[in-house]
């Protein structure tokens, strides 16, 4: 069973990430407006609040560098901005004390953006001894003109317990969401692979439906997936996608169960009535699929609709060049390849070498110019498949 639960809570992360970016430019307000109030003379504070409030904003600009303009989204990378989040946040609260006492707790909100309870712990820890400092630091250089404790018996009794129990009493909020969100996620993850697995199934004795219906085609349904699997990954799709496609691909002519066995298995050449017959498998294709609930269902009423359409627009639809579904696209070439290369009741199996001449001549024409050099590119890989998956014939 093919699980995507970590791409998922990937995806997950690289948003929260740049979630707390935003929110951090955000918070570069707050230091303009704590500097603008303080030129008003609303807080009575020494000019050194200055180049700690540029320092804070450098801070809160990190998150940007690092995931907006660098795309970096490690886990490392989010505990080394949790790690400067606490300190920004402790170098403040030294400097402010009681007009920022929020600012202790900034960090912890920021590490719930992930709903993962290790960094909301990690963030909560780190920031209690940085609480305690900060209060005995800011008492020992008697940085904050207006802050009635100064002696120690009285930091320690109203100043830093009184913090402790309401950051503690906060953090216990923190965790408990959490962890209930982190098991959520979890569920929903567990739950969407359980649907692709589904999907997969239906897929499987739908494709194997077909082979039997035409059975002269041998391993032409499972050929065809993993030359399209072949193609996807040159084409730099994720892994996700690839997987969608290239099972999808598998029910690109689920449509034929609807066409009489004679026209399909006919030995002749077909008459032009028969030939539209024919044609139909792609309208009965996407109204078999269409309906069905679930992303690779969509996937694959798209491509049964759509692998018989030539980039040029001489198709069974007149559908042209990029107006074509992409995964189509990339099947049209498995299945021409796959059909020139076999044995057919109306027909004698090209050499490989030929079937490629015909792809690479059709460029342009029949198809995508830039699937046609995937496939031309990883030509190797095609006969590898074509190799393992042999046809046979009673």
């Amino acid at each position: 069973m093919h699980t995507f639960s970590d791409k998922l809570i990937t995806d997950y992360e690289e948003k929260a990430n740049l979630a707390m970016a935003f929110i951090c430019r955000a918070m570069m307000l707050f230091m303009l407006l704590v500097i603008v109030l303080n030129l008003l003379g609303v807080f009575i504070i020494e000019d050194t609040i200055y180049p700690v409030l540029i320092f804070s904003a450098a801070i809160m600009f990190v998150p940007t560098i690092l995931y907006n303009f660098l795309h970096i989204n490690s886990i490392t990378v989010r505990y080394i901005v949790l790690t400067l989040f606490v300190i920004m946040s402790g170098i403040l609260y030294s400097i402010l004390s009681y007009h920022v006492i929020m600012m202790l707790c900034f960090p912890v909100v920021l590490s719930c953006l992930y709903c993962d309870l290790k960094s909301v712990i990690y963030t909560s820890a780190l920031g209690i001894p940085v609480i305690i400092v900060s209060h005995l630091l800011s008492a020992y250089f008697s940085v904050v003109p207006d802050e009635p404790l100064v002696e120690l018996e009285d930091i320690i009794v109203y100043g830093i317990l009184p913090r402790l129990i309401e950051y503690i009493g906060f953090v216990i909020i923190c965790c408990s969401m959490a962890r209930k969100i982190q098991k959520l996620i979890k569920g929903l993850a567990d739950k969407n692979n359980e649907l692709y697995h589904e999907q997969e199934v239906i897929v499987t004795s739908l494709a194997e439906m077909i082979e039997a219906q035409s059975h002269e085609t041998g391993q032409h349904v499972k050929r065809v997936s993993e030359y399209t699997k072949i193609l996807c990954t040159a084409l730099n799709m994720s892994d996700e996608e690839t997987w969608k496609v290239s099972n999808a691909a598998a029910l690109h002519d689920v449509g034929k169960i609807m066409i009489p066995q004679e026209i399909i298995n006919k030995p002749g050449k077909l008459t032009a009535d028969e030939f539209e017959i024919i044609k139909t498998h792609v309208q009965y294709g996407k109204k078999l699929l269409e309906k069905s609930s679930g992303e690779l269902m969509r996937v694959s009423s798209n491509i049964a609709h759509h692998h018989h359409e030539k980039y040029d627009g001489t198709g069974y639809m007149g559908i042209q060049g990029d107006n074509i579904d992409l995964y189509a696209r990339c099947v049209s070439v498995a299945d021409v390849f796959d059909a020139l290369v076999s044995k057919r009741p109306y027909k004698k199996a090209w050499l490989p070498e030929d079937a490629r001449k015909e792809i690479v001549s059709q460029s342009g024409r029949q198809f995508d110019p830039v699937i046609v050099k995937a496939f031309d590119d990883n030509y190797d890989k095609f006969i590898e498949v074509l190799n393992k998956y042999p046809d046979s014939y009673e």
